[in-house]
């Protein structure tokens, strides 16, 4: 409903009424559900930093049992090589993944180019 009045008065106090409504909604509402995803977000990007430095200390202990084992039988090393290689090219980019979301942020754009440029 629209209110046309010429008294200015009545019109500064129906923008400080608004205003003062849209503060209590925006500090009561907003900010907190706004404060509780932004630390979500934080929280599951640090366990997936974590989740990959795990993976590529398993990764690095298990190449070293690789080439043990490539005295006893070249073939299944090779395997084993090739296999390592892989895992490690992709706890790469799982990594460089997590750093640019990181970095990206909340911003939807920049979390999608991100998912482009290291593609998992």
């Amino acid at each position: 409903m629209v209110i046309v009045n010429t008294n200015w008065r009545i019109w500064l106090a129906g923008m400080v009424a608004s205003l003062v409504m849209f503060a209590v909604i925006y500090l009561a509402v907003i900010a907190p559900s706004q404060n509780t995803a932004n630390q979500a977000l934080k929280t599951g990007l640090q366990q997936t930093q974590q989740v990959i430095k795990q993976a590529q200390q398993q990764l690095g202990t298990g190449s070293g049992q690789g080439s043990a084992a490539s005295g006893q039988a070249n073939a299944d090393a090779g395997q084993a090589s090739a296999v390592t290689g892989q895992a490690k090219t992709q706890l790469s980019n799982a990594a460089k993944l997590t750093d640019c979301v990181a970095a990206a942020g909340t911003d939807v754009t920049k979390v999608q180019a991100c998912q482009v440029k290291y593609p998992g």
